[in-house]
């Protein structure tokens, strides 16, 4: 156990000290990788004190005060900072394709403000669409905070773990990175979490779902993006597997009619089949990693599906199968072009270890107990089944 919150614990301090050396160096003032050296000892040790301090009854208003200014934070943000001086086009990508899909143009030639096209598949493009309408794509993390803040009551029972997940995820300069440039990427994956944990609910209460609604939600999340498979597979290639015949032909008939139609809607419009090879996001999000290494890291999570018991697991081998094709395909980067320029002169882009970081901030959770001492514990175990009991009696 404890080798494994090692484990992700340094893989949450890799993210970000990714981020930091790369950021900070900019800063002539600064060196990048002392400030790592500080952020890691800070964080460190205010996590220490945190898991071994206890607040009483002050957990749940700091974590209602500090959720709702730091949502006020990402909306304050997001109108103050001018997409087009910014240096990445996620959020212009997104809009364009957004503008071109409504214009009934085909999507993925429109151009960004950086001469960049979209690499989103069509259902991300769909969910990006109100937040068009409202004038922000980069409002889409401001909601998907939200919906990680509603994640946070679906999976802990106690406020000090709730609140722990949101200051990690706060004091994560990765994090912070993704609200400043407005990306649509680890709220992609942020939502992909949220249907994880209301499908593993209803099938760990043996809660009959309709195979035409599941197909349906489960197919529409992996045409966000191809690695969203990674997950989806994780949670429920096994229960797929146990289907009956009938159900397995009606779950595939409604994936397929899924695809067909998303699939129209938004490559309907390409001029031809030449321009669709030129371009499409499938060219784009395969880009950094051989189309072959892909295809086996998206196969093998399948088997490893039938391992899986509880969320907990889930989460947890989420987090090594999404880290895999990344930092194959950041070794592979580096192996070409060396590591300055992978970094530094974004010959990889390192914020595809984003799609990690919600699993991995929840991993960290799940675990961080064992650090404690056992009569802690044993309070901490009481104080979660009262509180369960509580909520049990409300519902």
């Amino acid at each position: 156990m404890k080798q494994k919150l090692s484990f992700t614990y340094f893989i949450f301090i890799f993210i970000n000290s990714l981020f930091i050396v790369k950021y900070v160096s900019r800063i002539e003032t600064f060196n990048g990788y002392i400030v790592v050296l500080i952020y890691t000892l800070i964080l460190s040790i205010i996590s220490l004190v945190y898991i071994r301090l206890n607040l009483n009854n002050y957990y749940k208003p700091l974590f209602f005060i500090i959720a709702i200014l730091f949502f006020a934070f990402t909306i304050y943000l997001n109108i103050n900072v001018d997409g087009n001086t910014l240096k990445v086009d996620r959020w212009s990508a997104m809009e364009v394709g957004i503008k071109a899909l409504l214009n009934g143009e085909y999507p993925y030639s429109a151009i960004d403000h950086l001469n960049g096209r979209t690499s989103n598949l069509p259902t991300l493009l769909f969910i990006g669409i109100p937040f068009y309408f409202l004038g922000n794509i980069g409002f889409l993390q401001s909601f998907s905070f939200i919906l990680f803040i509603y994640i946070t009551f679906k999976v802990f029972n106690d406020y000090k773990d709730r609140l722990l997940c949101i200051l990690l995820l706060i004091f994560s300069p990765s994090y912070l990175w993704e609200i400043y440039v407005k990306s649509d990427l680890m709220s992609n994956f942020i939502i992909i979490l949220s249907v994880i944990i209301f499908m593993q609910d209803r099938i760990s209460r043996n809660i009959k779902i309709s195979p035409l609604f599941e197909s349906f939600l489960l197919t529409s999340l992996i045409m966000t993006r191809v690695t969203a498979f990674i997950p989806i597979s994780i949670l429920f290639f096994k229960h797929f597997y146990k289907y009956s015949v009938q159900k397995k032909i009606i779950f595939i008939a409604v994936s397929l009619a899924t695809v067909i139609i998303f699939s129209y809607i938004c490559f309907n419009k390409v001029s031809s089949l030449e321009n669709f090879y030129e371009h499409n996001p499938f060219e784009l999000q395969n880009r950094q990693l051989p189309s072959v290494i892909s295809f086996i890291l998206i196969i093998i999570p399948m088997i490893y599906s039938f391992r899986t018991k509880d969320l907990k697991s889930i989460i947890h081998l989420t987090v090594i199968f999404l880290l895999l094709p990344i930092s194959i395909a950041f070794l592979i980067t580096i192996s070409f072009y060396g590591f300055t320029a992978s970094l530094f002169e974004s010959s990889f882009d390192i914020s595809y270890f984003n799609m990690v970081l919600p699993f991995l901030l929840l991993s960290l959770i799940f675990d961080y107990k064992i650090l404690l001492p056992t009569k802690n514990i044993m309070h901490l175990a009481d104080n979660t089944k009262n509180e369960c009991d509580i909520n049990k009696e409300t519902l």
